[in-house]
């Protein structure tokens, strides 16, 4: 069985939503893939939350001008531009990828970029638990 975590990501204010997946995808996903080496997780799956920029100044004031899609719940639910799912071999597969990643040196190498492109202080991260999945017949 996989060991997975959720990650909710936001962009950096003053970053469009397609700045923020271009960066993300091309530029800092290769560089922290190489960077990782062999502690890169197995998968790792981008879904970026559907935006359609307006001129309406209605929205929450992260997206004011780039609403959410919602169709259950408020703009102020869906404030993160992407959900990533991180799957690793195992437990201690991920935990070798965090003590790698949480080195110092790699660390602050990871977070320069961030920078760039990240509002770190929205980022948010849980461990999934069991997966029922279901399938049309």
């Amino acid at each position: 069985m996989t060991y997975s975590v959720l990650v909710f990501l936001s962009r950096k204010p003053g970053t469009t939503p397609e700045q923020f997946r271009d960066y993300y995808a091309g530029s800092h996903m290769p560089m922290f893939r190489k960077l990782a080496g062999i502690h890169f997780p197995a998968r790792h799956i981008q879904r970026y939350i559907h935006r359609t920029a307006t001129s309406s100044d209605s929205n929450t004031p992260r997206n004011s001008s780039t609403p959410a899609s919602v169709f259950l719940g408020t703009q102020a639910d869906f404030d993160y531009d992407v959900v990533v799912t991180l799957e690793f071999k195992d437990e201690a597969t991920f935990q070798a990828h965090l003590d790698y990643i949480q080195q110092p040196d790699i660390a602050a190498i990871i977070a320069a970029d961030e920078e760039r492109f990240l509002d770190r202080s929205q980022t948010r991260a849980a461990v999934l638990g069991e997966m029922i999945e279901m399938t049309a017949q």
